[in-house]
């Protein structure tokens, strides 16, 4: 008994009221940026569950208005997404895309998807936190007003 009263003592109350909340939390269902780390943390209360209609709709090559093309796949329950040049299709570093609810979904460093017309478009924000991102030469970056020169600029692709 005495084991078990030391060994209560050196874990703070603290650190198991965190322990509990971790372990009720489950999924990705919200991102939250970090300034200090560039990552994104992912967390949630709730869980939002692709449904089978939603997944098969989303499995397609995206023709992007940068030239690029967005491959989506799914396995097991995770999907990732990865940007490819139209004719090899198989370039690129694939990132895990979290569901946040029907038809969107963020990435670990704050991408933002959403699939609209039943899977048939897609709009990416923030672009410019992907892998692999290629910016055609003259090409403007959408809606830069507002942003200050030391602010990164947000990037919106669509398909097309």
């Amino acid at each position: 008994m005495s084991k078990l009263v030391s060994a209560t003592r050196r874990f703070p109350a603290t650190a198991l009221l965190a322990l509990c909340a971790m372990s009720c939390l489950s999924g990705a269902a919200l991102a939250q940026s970090s300034a200090d780390s560039g990552q994104v943390r992912i967390s949630s209360s709730a869980v939002y569950q692709v449904t089978a209609q939603e997944a098969m709709s989303m499995e397609t090559p995206y023709a992007l208005s940068n030239g690029q093309v967005l491959v989506v796949r799914q396995q097991d329950r995770q999907f990732f997404g990865r940007l490819a040049r139209p004719r090899t299709m198989q370039e690129g570093q694939e990132v895990e895309l979290h569901a946040t609810a029907p038809g969107r979904f963020v990435s670990g460093r704050g991408a933002a998807f959403a699939f609209e017309k039943n899977g048939e478009q897609v709009v990416i924000d923030d672009a410019q936190l992907l892998p692999g991102l290629r910016m055609p030469a003259g090409q403007g970056l959408a809606d830069t007003s507002g942003n200050s020169p030391d602010t990164q600029t947000s990037i919106r692709l669509v398909s097309r």
